[in-house]
């Protein structure tokens, strides 16, 4: 009985998330949901988490810039394209990848239109 309950502790320390993944998580529900107020709402917790941060580690950088991504599509989803824009462009000054790169451009072309 003892192993067992070790057994799950250990699966359980290894298992945790940090807040900040765990808004991320959330907010993808939400976003795959439609509740894009909401996903809004869970990717500003994830970003407040990765920024209030003193010592970032890479991955923390990577999931920071993904955050901002994801606050790029949703706001785009709702037309708010200035704010969308905004965070395209943080997420790529963080990771200069090409996604980050064709959301800008994507974002930008729905500007001016």
């Amino acid at each position: 009985m003892i192993r067992y309950l070790y057994i799950i502790l250990v699966l359980f320390l290894f298992s945790c998330k940090s807040d900040g993944e765990l808004s991320m998580e959330r907010g993808i529900h939400y976003y795959d949901w439609q509740m894009f107020n909401e996903a809004i709402l869970e990717f500003n917790k994830s970003k407040f988490y990765y920024m209030s941060k003193s010592n970032k580690s890479y991955d923390d950088i990577k999931l920071l810039a993904q955050t901002h991504y994801n606050l790029a599509i949703t706001y785009s989803k709702l037309g708010m394209f200035d704010k969308a824009l905004a965070d395209a462009n943080y997420a790529f000054n963080l990771i200069p990848n090409k996604e980050y790169r064709e959301i800008i451009g994507l974002i930008q072309k729905e500007i001016k239109k």
